[in-house]
C-alpha cells in the first residue's frame, strides 16, 4: 500500500460509507494511527476530509477483507478528463485567459509550500486541521483554510504533482438549457430584437430529432430536410413577407426552431459519424473519415493477396478496316496487396467482360515472358518476374462477380467480392491506374493511330513500366531501407521473392490455357486449321497426321482455345496433347495483320464470307453480261453449233480445211 492508494469498504465500515472511495494518506507507528482522506464534492466545490483509525484497528480490517485496497489514482479523479494531455494543448484550447494555467498552479503552490516543507510533522499532529488554518491566516492576503486543506491534501496524496493543483476549469461551461424552463430565446441576442424566437427546449428538441431522423437522406439538403421538418412535424407554413421575399411562420403562433436552433439541436444529439453518414451517404462520408490502415499491414507474402479491377483508356482506338473511332477499351489489372506490383493484366473492348478477367488470370498463372511473346515481343525475364496465381483473390460486383470458383478449388483458396461502387475497398488496384490530365476545355475525343490489339500491346509496356517507375516509398520498411531496396514495386516484389514469402501457386502452360482461355470452334481441312477463314498450322501438329486424315475423311470439326484479344497463336487438342499454333503468313502478308483481336477476326471472317456470298451470287449475271456482250458484237450465239455422233472426222474435206487454216495463220504445210 502506498500513499494514494484507494481504500474502499464493500459493506461499509465505521465512518466509511459504502460506495465511496477514500485515499489513504499515511500510517503513523509512533502515535499508533492511520490517516485517510475523503475527496467530496459539493454543488460548487471540492473538500478535502481527514479520516483518523488506530492503526492496529486499520489492518485488521484490511485482513478481515472489511476494507480493500484498490490500485493507486496518481492523479486527482475530478481531473481525469485531462490527464495525459499536453499544458500547451489546454492552453491553446482556452479563450479570453487573464491568467494561465501555470500561474494558477504556481499561485496555489506558493500558498502551501510552507506546509509541504513540514508535511510529515503536521500530518502527524493530534490536530493537523489547526495547523493547516494557523498557517492559512498567516499567508498575505490570509487564505480560506478549507481551501487551503484542499490543496495542501491533494499535492500530497496525488505523488506532491504541482499539477494536481490545477483546477478543473475544462468543466465550466456545463451548464444544460434542455434542463431549465425559459420563457425567452437564449444565447446571442438576435439581429431581429433581444427576444424574438423561441427557447429550444427539451421538447422542441425531441420534436427536431423525431423530424430528422423521419426526413433525413442522402439525395436531400439541408434547407431542404428543415422545411420539411418545419411542414410536417411543426405544422409551419411559408408567407410572403412585406416587400420581398418568404418567412416560415406557425399559424397558431406555436414554438418553431430556426435554421440555426435546428441544426444546433442535431449535432448535440447526432454523433458527427452518424451525422455525416445521414447527409452525405456511405460512399462521400468515408472519404471525409480519417484512415484506419493499410491493407498491407495484415500480409506478410507476396501474391498472398491480389486485387483486380478495371480501368479505361481515354483514348478512341482506331477500327481496323475504316479507322474510324470505336467504343473505350478497358484494361483489367491485378495488383499485389503486399508490394503493389502489377501481376495480370487483360483487356476487352467497350466495357469490362469476364473473358477480361479470365486473360488477367491466365497473364497471372504463365510466366511473362511466354505472355509477352503471344503479342510478338521479347522481354527480359527479370523486367516482370511475377509469375504465379494467388490463392485469394478480389474482384468487384461487376462481371467479375460471375467468376465460377467450384471449378477452381485445386488453387483458388478465397474469392471476394467488394460492395458495390466502394474503391476503398480495393484501394491497392484503384490507386494504381493510370491518371490523365482533364483540363476544362471544350468536349472532344482523342482518336488513337492504334487498333485494338496495337492498345494492348502497348499497356503491356506501361505494366513493366509502372512497376519499375511507380513510388512504393511507403511500402518499405526499416530493413529494407537498410538493405538498399528500390522503392518500386518490382524492387520490393525481388525483396521479398529472394527470402522466399512468396505465396505463388504454380500452374503448368497447357493448364492455364485449357483453364482460362476462351474455347472457339475451328475446322480442320488438308492443309490448315481455319479459325473464322484464318489459316494456322505447325510443325508439331502436322507430325501428328492429323491432316491426313482430314484429306481422307473429310473436314474435322473441333475446338480451340483463343487469347480473345491477341490471335496470333491458337492451341488445339489432338489425342490429349495441346499444341500450339501459329498463323500462316505468306510473303505479302503485312505485319498489322497478325495481331487482330477475336473480334476482329470474326468481322474479317465475315467480311469473306460475305465476299464468297457475293461473289456466288454475281457469276451467273457477270457471265451472262459478258456471253450478251459478245453476241451482240458478233451477230453469233456463245455456244452455237450442232453435237453429231462419233469423233471429228480425218477425211479428204477435213485435211483440206486444215490447210486453209494453216495458209491463213501464214503456215504453210
Amino acid at each position: 500500500m502506498m500513499i494514494g492508494s484507494r481504500i474502499v469498504a464493500p459493506e461499509g465500515y465505521k465512518s466509511l460509507q459504502k460506495g465511496e472511495v477514500y485515499h489513504f494518506l499515511l500510517s503513523d507507528g509512533a502515535n499508533n494511527r492511520v490517516r485517510l482522506v475523503f475527496f467530496s464534492k459539493a454543488k460548487n466545490s471540492l473538500k478535502a476530509q481527514l479520516i483518523t483509525f488506530g492503526r492496529i484497528e486499520f489492518e485488521e480490517a484490511l485482513e478481515n477483507g472489511l476494507l480493500i485496497e484498490e490500485a493507486p489514482d496518481k492523479f486527482p479523479p475530478w481531473l481525469a478528463n485531462i490527464q495525459g494531455v499536453s499544458l500547451q494543448h489546454l492552453e491553446e484550447n482556452r479563450k479570453s485567459a487573464k491568467e494561465s494555467y501555470d500561474q494558477k498552479v504556481n499561485r496555489r503552490y506558493l500558498a502551501i509550500a510552507g506546509l509541504a516543507e513540514r508535511a510529515n510533522k503536521i500530518l502527524s499532529a493530534d490536530k493537523p486541521s489547526l495547523e493547516i488554518s494557523a498557517h492559512a491566516k498567516d499567508q498575505s492576503p490570509p487564505q480560506n483554510p478549507t481551501r487551503l486543506r484542499l490543496w495542501f491534501l491533494t499535492y500530497i496524496v496525488f505523488g506532491r504533482n504541482k499539477w494536481a493543483l490545477l483546477p478543473p476549469l475544462h468543466a465550466a461551461g456545463r451548464w444544460n438549457r434542455e434542463d431549465h424552463a425559459a420563457k425567452q430565446k437564449l444565447g446571442r441576442p438576435s439581429r431581429k430584437g433581444k427576444k424574438w424566437g423561441f427557447h429550444a427546449d427539451r421538447t422542441m428538441r425531441d420534436k427536431i430529432l423525431e423530424g430528422f431522423l423521419c426526413e433525413k437522406a442522402k439525395e436531400k439538403t439541408k434547407i431542404g430536410i428543415y422545411s420539411e421538418v418545419l411542414t410536417k412535424f411543426f405544422g409551419c407554413i411559408s408567407v410572403q413577407k412585406k416587400g420581398s421575399g418568404h418567412k416560415f411562420v406557425h399559424p397558431e403562433g406555436k414554438p418553431f426552431p430556426t435554421y440555426r436552433q435546428f441544426w444546433y439541436a442535431i449535432k448535440k444529439r447526432v454523433p458527427q459519424r452518424e451525422l455525416s453518414l445521414a447527409l452525405k451517404g456511405r460512399h462521400d462520408s468515408r472519404k471525409l473519415s480519417g484512415s484506419e490502415g493499410e491493407f498491407s499491414e495484415l500480409l506478410s507474402n507476396i501474391n498472398q493477396v491480389v486485387e483486380f479491377d478495371g480501368y479505361y483508356i481515354s483514348e478512341n482506338p482506331a477500327g481496323i478496316i475504316e479507322g474510324t473511332a470505336q467504343k473505350g477499351y478497358c484494361v483489367i489489372r491485378g495488383t499485389c496487396e503486399l508490394s503493389g506490383a502489377v501481376t495480370a493484366i487483360g483487356f476487352s473492348e467497350a466495357g469490362e467482360t469476364m473473358e477480361a478477367y479470365r486473360m488477367a488470370l491466365f497473364c497471372m498463372a504463365i510466366n511473362k515472358v511466354k505472355f509477352f511473346e503471344l503479342f510478338g515481343f521479347v522481354l527480359d525475364p527479370e523486367e516482370w518476374a511475377c509469375e504465379g496465381l494467388s490463392g485469394d483473390i478480389i474482384f468487384d460486383r461487376g462481371p467479375g462477380a460471375t467468376f465460377d470458383c467450384l471449378p477452381e478449388i485445386n488453387w483458388l483458396g478465397a474469392f471476394e467480392l467488394t460492395p458495390t461502387f466502394s474503391g476503398q475497398s480495393k484501394a491497392t488496384v484503384e490507386s494504381s491506374h493510370p491518371r490523365d490530365k482533364h483540363p476544362t476545355a471544350q468536349p472532344s475525343h482523342f482518336l488513337s493511330d492504334k487498333n485494338f490489339i496495337s492498345l494492348a500491346r502497348r499497356e503491356l509496356w506501361r505494366v513493366v513500366m509502372d512497376n519499375a517507375s511507380s513510388d512504393a516509398t511507403s511500402r518499405l520498411n526499416d530493413d529494407m531501407v537498410l538493405a538498399g531496396v528500390r522503392p518500386t514495386p518490382q524492387g520490393i516484389w525481388d525483396y521479398w521473392d529472394a527470402r522466399g514469402r512468396n505465396s505463388s501457386i504454380s500452374m503448368e502452360f497447357d493448364t492455364a490455357v485449357r483453364t482460362f482461355l476462351t474455347p472457339t470452334p475451328v475446322s480442320i481441312t488438308r492443309d490448315a486449321v481455319y479459325l473464322h477463314k484464318r489459316k494456322y498450322r505447325s510443325e508439331a501438329l502436322i507430325a501428328t497426321g492429323v491432316f491426313d486424315r482430314a484429306a481422307r475423311h473429310g473436314v474435322i470439326q473441333t475446338t480451340a482455345y483463343v487469347l480473345t484479344m491477341c490471335v496470333r497463336h491458337i492451341w488445339i487438342e489432338v489425342e490429349g496433347v495441346l499444341y500450339e499454333l501459329d498463323v500462316m503468313r505468306s510473303v505479302k502478308t503485312t505485319e498489322g495483320t497478325i495481331d487482330l483481336t477475336l473480334r476482329e477476326l470474326c468481322e474479317l471472317g465475315q467480311m469473306r464470307r460475305d465476299s464468297e456470298a457475293d461473289l456466288e451470287e454475281e457469276i451467273p449475271a457477270t457471265q451472262w453480261f459478258y456471253r450478251n456482250r459478245y453476241e451482240q458484237a458478233t451477230g453469233e450465239t456463245w455456244g452455237g453449233g450442232v453435237r453429231k455422233p462419233g469423233g471429228a472426222p480425218k477425211n479428204a474435206a477435213a485435211k483440206r480445211d486444215s490447210a486453209d487454216v494453216a495458209r491463213f495463220r501464214g503456215k504453210s504445210q
